[in-house]
């Protein structure tokens, strides 16, 4: 229909530029104003077969034109019922897909949006999530995990409470996208090595971790305390990721400086994917590695944060 549309404003336009002797952006200007009723008056058919061209367009342009702005109008209706429903293909890059909507991933969720991180958000979800980007369907079906756009996700967590069910999950994004960071929600200790050679990077122990901590709160109350207060940056302390880009210098230096310069309080070393938690006073810390500290957010965003050893 918009090629119709199209075809018609040139012919019609080279036709009253023809029969009226004027420029064609002259003739173009009056025939959408025409065709779209608008009318102005400024410039009108001064000729016999100008007023009949004119006619032409009465009849035929008026209708052309309001069955286009009706079709674009029902295109607009219907992609967004497609995507408040869920059917809709998200056209991301570089985003995150959470597999899953219960508890965990709607608490998930609202940490990322606190941290304010800058990837788009996609959810897949067997049933209806309203306020977000969904794709509604089968969580381990291929084709709803291709409209999440999954192939080009840079980080897919996945979340459900049954390990089978994850595994399978996890196979299948593997499979799709090779390059993605995969978070897992393991719910039996059992299955997470399971979860590891399925191709997940990360695996949280959700049950087995929060068993330990009700019987810290037993013993060790202050030990629930902490992570409580770390475990999210929307009250208290948080913990973060800093950068390290100097050169060889002694755990204790950077501890010391970062103390009294930011009160932050460095508790491990990442270096090639492993931790090291409570580094020694002598311990060298090197270019590239990564601090891992505890402090407050609204104090210094450490997030956009990179040290060196001036």
């Amino acid at each position: 229909m918009f090629g119709i549309f199209a075809v018609l404003t040139i012919v019609y336009s080279i036709a009253f530029s023809i029969m009226e002797h004027v420029s064609f952006l002259d003739s173009l200007y009056w025939t959408i104003i025409s065709m779209t009723t608008i009318g102005y008056g400024d410039i009108t058919p001064q000729t016999t077969y100008g007023r009949f061209l004119a006619i032409a367009i009465a009849l035929t342009g008026i209708g052309v034109y309001s069955t286009l702005a009706s079709l674009m109008i029902s295109y607009i209706v219907d992609t967004n019922i497609a995507k408040f429903q869920g059917l809709l293909s998200m056209k991301k890059k570089d985003h995150i897909v959470i597999i899953g909507w219960n508890e965990a991933s709607k608490e998930c969720l609202d940490e990322l949006r606190a941290n304010n991180i800058k990837e788009d958000v996609v959810i897949v979800s067997e049933s209806s999530v309203y306020g977000h980007d969904y794709v509604m369907g089968e969580l381990d079906d291929k084709e709803v995990l291709n409209k999440a756009g999954i192939d080009k996700a840079k980080y897919v967590i996945i979340s459900t409470n049954d390990d089978s069910k994850a595994i399978l999950i996890t196979l299948i994004v593997r499979q799709l996208n090779p390059r993605a960071t995969i978070i897992v929600k393991c719910i039996k200790d059992d299955n997470f090595d399971l979860l590891k050679h399925s191709g997940a990077d990360f695996v949280i122990l959700s049950e087995g971790f929060a068993g330990r901590l009700m019987a810290s709160s037993i013993f060790e109350s202050s030990v629930v305390m902490f992570f409580e207060d770390t475990s999210t940056c929307k009250y208290g302390s948080d913990i973060f990721e800093i950068k390290w880009d100097g050169g060889d210098t002694k755990f204790i230096d950077i501890f010391v400086n970062l103390k009294n310069d930011k009160n932050l309080t460095i508790i491990g070393i990442l270096r090639d994917g492993e931790l090291i938690t409570n580094p020694k006073s002598d311990f060298m810390v090197k270019k590239d590695d990564v601090l891992v500290a505890i402090g407050i957010q609204n104090i210094v965003n450490l997030h956009e944060v990179s040290l060196n050893g001036s």
